[in-house]
């Protein structure tokens, strides 16, 4: 890039500086192709304003542009998400928006806290796949043992006196009195209440999804709608207080 007019060079390198401030805890690869992309973005606006007014122009691009935490706000995610895409890594990309989408407007305590909550959605969608996969693999289990007692019960026997099937109070009372195929089909009939509460499980796991990834879209809309108030907020310039009027007392 050619170079700007003094005046506008100091204009441009001020506004830089500014936007570096709010860039301090990106990583810096992405911070100077984040700078890079806006540098480039000024100087093809500069140049492409209209009038003959070097002053006005800059000034024309840069309130066009607005203020340095509202492009960093507004901006960065987009590019680091192109950045990652560059290199082709998804994980880079992930890691990325969260920084630019929550780093930046909530500082990265804030980060902490947001990753420990996505932790813990995602505990509780692993617990509950897990607990569906627990009862498809004790139908199975139920089934085998099923399979067994119809059609070895020798080694039925042998399990039991080895004590590795072991039956105990009412239920297993209830079942040594059946005879070995009714224990078989009552086995059968136990794997099979597994196997469809796994199943079921399972099918309503993609509602549990994408319910969760509702409140977290939802979450997302909330706080940029929340930090871009906060910076509203924070950028307008505070209302001129009315000076006490001097009251003077006339006597009667």
């Amino acid at each position: 890039m050619s170079e700007y007019p003094e005046i506008v060079s100091k204009i441009v390198a001020d506004y830089v500086q500014r936007l570096s401030s709010h860039l301090s805890t990106i990583p810096a690869r992405e911070r100077d192709d984040f700078l890079r992309e806006i540098q480039s973005h000024i100087y093809e606006a500069y140049h492409n304003e209209p009038g003959d007014d070097e002053l006005a122009r800059i000034l024309s691009v840069l309130r066009k542009l607005g203020e340095p935490a509202e492009v960093v706000s507004d901006r960065l995610p987009d590019a680091i998400v192109r950045s990652g895409g560059s290199r082709r890594s998804p994980l880079h990309i992930v890691g990325a928006i969260v920084i630019a989408v929550f780093g930046v407007p909530l500082g990265f305590a804030g980060v902490a806290v947001l990753i420990g909550g996505f932790a813990a959605l995602a505990g509780i969608v692993v617990a509950y796949y897990a607990a569906a996969s627990s009862f498809l693999l004790a139908g199975g289990i139920l089934s085998f043992m099923a399979m067994i007692r119809i059609y070895q019960p020798e080694l039925w026997d042998l399990l039991v006196l080895r004590g590795v099937i072991e039956m105990h109070g009412g239920p297993g009372e209830f079942f040594e009195v059946l005879s070995p195929g009714s224990q078989g089909a009552a086995l059968i009939v136990l794997a099979c209440v597994f196997v469809v509460f796994g199943v079921t499980m399972l099918w309503l796991g993609r509602f549990l999804v994408r319910g969760i990834r509702f409140l977290l879209s939802l979450a997302f809309d909330q706080i940029r709608q929340l930090a871009g108030k906060t910076r509203q907020v924070i950028h307008q310039p505070n209302a001129p207080v009315a000076e006490p009027r001097n009251i003077s007392l006339r006597s009667v």
